[in-house]
């Protein structure tokens, strides 16, 4: 699968919500992403460990949380998917209250060109540090749009045209990291996002937060066994 990106047709007019004096328009277009298709049937712990490098040791994706936690979660998510808008505040509060769970960002966008675009405008932002506060309001807009997404960036403290420059001088990068995670995804067989990894389990869905925690105890014990 391939994702080609060429900034000729998205319209976003910036009067509406840049700061005064800045006008012009943004120009954007990407390709829509198909759905992946599944893989032969095979067991969860070995699909798992066929995957964990690409899983856990791409250093460009998003780390949260603690990056030193005991226990890793992983979540392939989309933007627009209503159903990863329901667990992203459960996702945020387990994090904030437990303290010591590393969280890795799969931008997965799986939906459309907006999604695609919302993609990368999430990771160009973590040029700024601002990757969560970002992501996390972008996770919250109800009906998310090429406009939307830069007025989100604007009301986070990110000037949108620097935004859409770095998209553009970081393409490749940015690209790639969408791209390897779209094509690991369809490797595993993934049905859609929100999509988990905790250790040996792989959940599909919005789980609700004693899930998520059982699992996230279940993971610490074991490995507290390893380690003994």
């Amino acid at each position: 699968m391939s994702l080609k990106i060429e900034r000729v047709a998205l319209i976003v007019p910036l009067v509406a919500f840049v700061v005064a004096g800045v006008s012009g328009w943004l120009y954007f277009e990407q390709r829509a992403i198909a759905q992946p298709v599944q893989t032969p049937q095979q067991s969860t712990e070995t699909l798992l460990k066929t995957y964990r490098d690409a899983l856990y040791g791409n250093p460009r994706d998003p780390v949260l949380g603690n990056p030193d936690g005991d226990v890793t979660i992983i979540e392939f998510y989309d933007y627009r998917c209503p159903f990863c808008k329901k667990v992203h505040p459960v996702v945020m509060q387990l994090l904030e209250k437990d303290g010591n769970i590393r969280y890795i960002a799969k931008e997965y966008p799986i939906l459309g060109p907006v999604s695609v675009l919302a993609a990368q405008a999430a990771l160009a932002s973590q040029k700024y540090g601002k990757y969560e506060e970002y992501s996390n309001a972008l996770m919250s807009a109800r009906q998310l749009d090429d406009n939307l997404i830069f007025k989100i960036a604007l009301d986070v403290g990110l000037d949108p045209l620097n935004l859409l420059d770095d998209i553009d001088a970081n393409e490749d990068e940015i690209n790639k990291t969408i791209q390897d995670v779209l094509d690991l995804g369809q490797a595993m067989g993934l049905q859609g996002t929100p999509t988990f990894v905790i250790g040996d389990n792989l959940i599909p869905g919005a789980v609700s937060q004693n899930v998520l925690e059982a699992l996230v105890a279940q993971e610490r014990l074991k490995n507290s066994s390893k380690s003994r």
